[in-house]
């Protein structure tokens, strides 16, 4: 008999999110890209783009006091303009402060170039849906 798996609170993202993030890493180059996270029934379905957002090659500031009060926003996404998706220790400090799941694109920025972190920075693994 197989243990009964629990299924995380956030299990997937919608492909043209996907798509989307992708797209916004790379017109932002040379700079990150970073945006909210916003999930229905366990499903990554919108990036938010906050007002006062600031980045360069080397980070990316999302001001989240601005952030209204929205029990949908589940985590972040930002895009690394290099070949490396590992979290830093500043990536590692948002997890830790905000939100259960982040994800972090790099070069090239395509459907094998992301990965997903819980906020301990472990990885976790979302499956691609299309609805």
């Amino acid at each position: 008999m197989r243990p009964v798996t629990a299924r995380r609170k956030i299990w997937g993202i919608e492909a043209d999110v996907l798509k989307m993030i992708n797209e916004a890493s790379r017109e932002s180059l040379p700079n990150e890209f970073v945006a909210a996270l916003r999930a229905e029934n366990g499903v990554i379905t919108e990036i938010l783009l906050f007002p006062g957002s600031r980045s360069n090659e080397r980070s990316a500031f999302m001001q989240l006091n601005l952030m209204p009060i929205d029990f949908s926003v589940v985590g972040t996404v930002h895009s690394h303009p290099g070949p490396s998706n590992r979290p830093s220790a500043e990536d590692l400090h948002l997890f830790g402060n905000f939100g259960s799941t982040h994800i972090i694109t790099c070069l090239p920025y395509d459907w094998r170039s992301w990965q997903a972190y819980d906020r301990e920075g472990r990885p976790v693994k979302l499956e691609v849906v299309d609805l």
